[in-house]
């Protein structure tokens, strides 16, 4: 059975629970080292711990204790990107460890880390995100399992890996699609980082239902053009400046994504006006990248098709050639008003 790659809220989540020290210049950083484990062994398979190490490794100590007893493992001189898998003995009474890392990296750092694991040897459960949804106005999130589940842990963080509310709520549905309710603030809720749990098995993912509109002055373009003209820089200039206040606030918290709508009115042709649009919020993506922004973008044209105020066709309506500039960890739900598409990364 292949690895739980943990996802950093997990991960930091993980550490925070056990002794966490840095030995050298600077704290350790979640980005230099990935760990998983496998979270539901599957028949004689052991469990074990992974490490995959981001940068060059002058040697590696690992110290497992499970049921009383401690599995030790020494590597030595370890390539950037290695994976090292570490697997000590099945024993279907023990479904937890302690692990004592000890990692030295060829620049000299060196850090300490005492990780929690925990799996089961019951049926399997896992977690399909690939068509997650989450609901604003309802604040829930639907995602699918492949078992029944009666309860979810969920951790809520907001901005600066705060931690908003935590709680275990029942739950009663699966195999398949089950909603799961927001804790905490809704409008403060970053992250989401939720174990469910079905008699012996259980599985855990984070998810994050956040994202925010920027407001902006919009840059107004030449007919039919999408060049942008020196005197609407600044308008750019300010919203840049936003985006750098939100990376400051949200980005050791989540994956911050950038996603730009351009918008038209009614007047033209419609496959004109998606093409027209597509180009403009092009233009500003690129706008952005080549003065400083350095996370993903994502654009889409919608053409008429997001009509700020409703019309009917051919009308000239200025409030409705405008450009949106949404952040978040993942795409704007629909609930939040925007169309499920295929956002073209920059």
């Amino acid at each position: 059975m292949p690895p739980l790659r943990l996802a950093p809220g997990r991960l930091l989540a993980a550490l925070s629970l056990g002794l966490a020290l840095a030995l050298g210049p600077r704290p350790a950083a979640a980005q230099d080292l990935d760990l998983g484990f496998t979270q539901n062994p599957g028949p004689s398979e052991q469990p074990a711990l992974f490490i995959t190490p981001q940068k060059p490794v002058v040697a590696l100590h690992v110290e497992v204790t499970a049921g009383g007893q401690t599995y030790t493992f020494d590597k030595g001189a370890l390539p950037a990107g290695k994976l090292v898998k570490l697997a000590w003995k099945r024993d279907p009474a023990v479904t937890s460890a302690e692990a004592f890392i000890r990692i030295e990296f060829t620049d000299g750092f060196v850090t300490e880390q005492s990780v929690p694991i925990e799996w089961s040897y019951g049926g399997k459960l896992s977690v399909d995100l690939s068509r997650a949804r989450a609901d604003v106005k309802q604040r829930t999130i639907t995602v699918k399992v492949t078992g029944k589940v009666d309860s979810a842990e969920i951790t809520a963080y907001g901005a600066k890996k705060a931690v908003l509310d935590k709680r275990e709520v029942p739950l009663s549905g699966g195999p398949g699609e089950v909603t799961l309710p927001w804790v905490g603030e809704a409008s403060e809720v970053v992250l989401l980082d939720v174990t469910v749990r079905g008699g012996n098995a259980w599985a855990s993912f984070t998810y994050s239902p956040w994202f925010l509109d920027i407001p902006h002055e919009d840059v107004l373009f030449d007919t039919n053009s999408d060049v942008i003209s020196a005197s609407q820089a600044y308008k750019l200039e300010a919203t840049l400046r936003q985006l750098q206040e939100v990376l400051e606030k949200y980005g050791e918290v989540v994956p911050v994504k950038l996603y730009i709508a351009g918008c038209t009115d009614t007047a033209g042709d419609g496959a004109h006006n998606r093409d027209l649009s597509n180009r403009r919020a092009r233009a500003i993506a690129r706008w952005l990248k080549e003065h400083g922004y350095d996370k993903p973008i994502f654009f889409h044209g919608f053409g008429e098709g997001l009509l700020a105020v409703p019309t009917g066709d051919g009308v000239d309506e200025v409030r409705n050639r405008r450009v949106l500039y949404m952040v978040g960890a993942n795409p704007p739900p629909a609930s939040a008003g925007v169309p499920a598409v295929s956002w073209t990364p920059l």
